[in-house]
């Protein structure tokens, strides 16, 4: 497969090796002569896939299940050749038979929903394999796990940070760490917390089985301690990893939900996703440097950005993680966060409903630099698009497709300098899947669902929020350049 592929260091890209345990062809469209040394990115072909889809823990009466897709790709994306292979959907261990497979390009695929839920994976090889993208979606009445929980599926990697979980009373946060590799790998996890980082013999050197999990409860690992960021480096193999965090308040259920990764820390970020409503919304930034920072903050509304008054500049000790609320100056309006520090920063907003019975948390995120994919589970409550300009004018577009593939909604729009726009999307009975693409200008993008100001009686606040970020597909063909040993093994 990769026998015939020649590589010149800093001349071209294997794209999406390492990040994803993918697999790739590349093929320049024709021959291109350059000086000698000068950079250049051969077009790329994905024909391999693999990507974890975690699963929560037992407890109450849940309902869960994976909806996959191959989504439909700009015209003149490449694609591997030869028949298209169905991509498998299933457990872990090798020998496990799949429960669902992705069949064709543009159809959604779903697992069964049930009630004992596992991790599962979604891999494959072929022309499928190329954007393909999943959502685990779980929902409970009742229990430890009442509420929605929804993340997408991960690609595995090396580095990872999360911030807002904790250790605290009333918080059961767990690390999971899933490797769907043969060999076992080892990670470290560096915890910050306000007090500054923390010494965590436990969190170092920690053993993910082949095509395995482990997970770290951070009540044992951190007990006690609020406001926590972690940063998770594997130091051999790869390995994709979810943050699940379930709330309560005295005995009573307050939510479930996985803490999306942050990116990584940087002088500016933006944190998108603000849900529109009542109810509280935190940030929280965390600053894993050795110097103290200095971050001003920006929200950014649907009228454009604004500085909040006594919020706007917060200082946060080196080593530190540092939370504030921020529904008081939001006005219950959709909106994102923009900070800008003299040392890097990471950081999340937590979105809680006006019951204070479900949440979402969203990291800071990168500005899409191509399409961006995402499978919306059903959902029985209009979901909303927020698209973020944070710099300047913006020009986005977006498609929203059926289980069939059939083109619900698609539009082109401008985001003003420093806005949020708030495009709603009709309740869906089944799955639906969303391409979002910038166009001009600098923009992110989150999906946000909060449940209606009144419920049925029997009915069960549902939160979420989901994180658009841009395919690697595209991502390589920009240039992206991760490390390509994995896909040479």
């Amino acid at each position: 497969m990769l026998s015939d592929v020649r590589i010149r260091v800093g001349a071209c890209v294997l794209a999406m090796a390492a990040a994803g345990g993918l697999g790739v062809v590349t093929h320049a469209k024709e021959p291109v002569t350059r000086p000698e040394g000068a950079g250049g990115v051969t077009r790329t072909i994905v024909n391999r896939t693999a990507l974890s889809c975690p699963a929560p823990g037992p407890g109450g009466k849940i309902q869960s299940a994976i909806d996959a897709v191959s989504p439909q790709l700009p015209e003149g994306t490449p694609v591997a050749p030869g028949a298209a292979t169905p991509l498998s959907i299933g457990p872990l261990p090798a020998t496990s038979d799949p429960i669902g497979s992705v069949l064709v390009r543009g159809k959604i695929a779903s697992t069964a929903k049930t009630a004992k839920p596992v991790p599962l994976s979604i891999r494959g090889i072929g022309p499928l394999a190329a954007g393909t993208v999943g959502t685990s979606t779980s929902v409970s009445t009742e229990g430890v796990n009442r509420g929605m929980a929804s993340v997408p599926c991960q690609l595995p990697g090396s580095d990872f940070w999360f911030v807002g979980a904790s250790g605290a009373a009333g918080r059961r946060d767990i690390l999971e760490l899933t490797n769907l590799d043969s060999v076992n790998a080892e990670v470290n996890v560096t915890v910050y917390s306000a007090n500054g980082a923390l010494d965590l013999p436990n969190a170092r050197g920690i053993v993910v089985p082949a095509r395995g999990t482990t997970a770290v409860y951070l009540s044992l690992v951190a007990p006690k301690v609020r406001d926590l960021a972690l940063h998770v480096e594997s130091t051999g193999g790869r390995v994709a990893a979810v943050l699940r965090d379930n709330a309560s308040d005295g005995k009573k259920p307050a939510g479930v939900d996985w803490i999306n990764p942050s990116a990584p820390p940087a002088t500016s970020l933006v944190i998108p996703g603000l849900a529109a409503g009542k109810g509280i919304r935190i940030i929280t930034l965390a600053n894993p440097s050795d110097l103290q920072a200095t971050a001003t903050l920006t929200i950014n509304g649907p009228n454009g950005p604004f500085k909040p008054a006594e919020l706007s500049t917060m200082q946060i000790p080196a080593g530190t993680v540092k939370s504030i609320r921020l529904d008081s100056v939001l006005l219950g309006d959709p909106s994102a966060v923009t900070v800008s520090s003299d040392q890097p920063l990471t950081g999340s907003t937590r979105t809680i409903d006006a019951s204070g019975e479900d949440f979402a948390v969203l990291g800071s995120a990168e500005a899409l630099t191509g399409p961006a994919y995402l499978v919306l589970p059903a959902h029985s409550q209009p979901a909303q698009l927020q698209i973020t300009a944070p710099s300047k004018t913006a020009t986005v577009k977006f498609e929203l497709r059926d289980v069939a593939g059939k083109l619900l909604a698609a539009r082109s729009l401008d985001v003003i300098n420093g806005g949020t726009t708030m495009i709603p999307f009709k309740a869906q009975p089944r799955p639906t899947y969303l391409m979002v693409e910038q166009i001009k200008g600098s923009a992110v993008a989150a999906v946000t669902l909060m449940p209606p100001a009144k419920l049925g009686d029997d009915e069960v606040p549902l939160v979420a929020a989901w994180p658009l970020t841009t395919s690697l597909v595209f991502r390589a063909q920009l240039g992206a350049q991760p490390d390509v040993r994995a896909a040479l093994k």
